[in-house]
Formats: C-alpha cells, sequence, structure tokens
C-alpha cells in the first residue's frame, strides 16, 4: 500500500461523507506511511463522526457504512474499520487516541495514525510471520529505543484482561526479545534484563536465565 492510493481512498471517502471526521489509520496502511512499504490492498482505521445526526434522519453507522463501502468499491481497496479499534484485541491498546499522531487533514477528515510504538501492541499480540517483518522494520525505521517499547509492551499486558491472549501475548514479546533484541539494538542489548524488566512491569515473576 502506497501513501497516495491511501490519501485517496480517505479524499473519496470524505466526498462521500460530507462530514467532519476523525481518523486514526493502523495495520499495514500505518505501517506504509511509516515507510514499511509491502504489498497491501486493505486499509485499517477507526473512524469517528463529529456531527451527530438529527433524530428522524439515517443512523450514523449506517451513513459510515454505505460510504466506505462506495469508495471500497470504486477504489478496489478494502476497507477494515469501527469505531473503536481497541475492540479488534484482547490486548489492552491503553491511551492510543491521546498518543495517535497528526498524517494530514483530507477536507472535513482529521487523518491520525497509530504511534509506532502502540501500532506494535496488535502486530506483537498477533505474531505472525508477516507482522514480525512489519515490527522489526517499523522499529528499524522509525529507531524506537528497546526501554520504552519493553514498558509500553508490560503495561498494555498488564492492563489486559485475563485471557489465552493475555497469555500468548507475554509469550511473543518474550520470543521477540529474545530473537531478535541484539539484532535490533546492538550487541549491548541485555535480553535477560529486558525480559525481567517486561515481566516486574506487568506483575510478573521475573524469568530464569535457563527460560
Amino acid at each position: 500500500m502506497k501513501k497516495n492510493l491511501i490519501d485517496l481512498f480517505f479524499l473519496e471517502l470524505d466526498r462521500a461523507l460530507s462530514r467532519t471526521a476523525s481518523v486514526i489509520v493502523t495495520g499495514a496502511a500505518a505501517g506504509a506511511i511509516y515507510g514499511n512499504v509491502r504489498h497491501s490492498v486493505d486499509i485499517d482505521f477507526e473512524i469517528r463522526l463529529k456531527r451527530k445526526e438529527k433524530r428522524g434522519r439515517r443512523n450514523q453507522d449506517e451513513i459510515v457504512q454505505d460510504a466506505i463501502r462506495g469508495v471500497s468499491s470504486k477504489l478496489g481497496i478494502s476497507a477494515n474499520y469501527s469505531d473503536d479499534i481497541s475492540h479488534w484485541s484482547m490486548i489492552n491498546y491503553l491511551n492510543y487516541r491521546k498518543s495517535s499522531i497528526r498524517y494530514k487533514r483530507i477536507g472535513q477528515m482529521d487523518i491520525r495514525l497509530l504511534a509506532p510504538e502502540y501500532w506494535t501492541i496488535g502486530k506483537m499480540a498477533r505474531f505472525l510471520e508477516i507482522d514480525l517483518k512489519d515490527i522489526i522494520k517499523v522499529i528499524k525505521k522509525k529507531r524506537l529505543p528497546a526501554g520504552p517499547l519493553v514498558s509500553l509492551w508490560a503495561r498494555a499486558l498488564r492492563a489486559s484482561p485475563l485471557s489465552l491472549a493475555k497469555g500468548q501475548f507475554r509469550r511473543n514479546v518474550e520470543n521477540f526479545l529474545n530473537r531478535h533484541g541484539k539484532r535490533l539494538w546492538g550487541k549491548a542489548f541485555d535480553r535477560q534484563k529486558a525480559i525481567n524488566d517486561f515481566r516486574r512491569l506487568a506483575g510478573l515473576k521475573a524469568a530464569s536465565a535457563a527460560s
């Protein structure tokens, strides 16, 4: 997905909606804007209209759904969207709206990006091979330091409800730090310390050196 296609999608959506809206782009589209350009034909985003419809007129959800469906069909771009993307994962996205980064304004639409650090939470939760590659590329491109990322992942884990996904997220983070920490942050990166810091901040017991 290239930036010009992302911009075109929201330009067409602004025309179709003709309403003030707030958008937060995530997924591969946000990764593309951050410099990780890979083949993708879908856009993931949160959208919230800022002006409520008068009573008796069409439901806002229907208006948004119809507009997005029309733009997707016209451009051949699939769209995954919600008015609350935190519901897409059992892992807590924390204050993702407050930390989002301004991208640009297109018509009446304020387009923002999920901050790269917060963007990694969803990727880390799913942890498919393609997600792993995305995380590595964006960490390199944005030069994200290890300490704040480890802290963020720990806070996300700690704030999440009990679930199978929560245990899997912990394993994903520890696996990532073990396998890719030195490659990303240099030979001085202490994998065991990073994992123990992660566990401590998440309210878990420290891992043994052999684990």
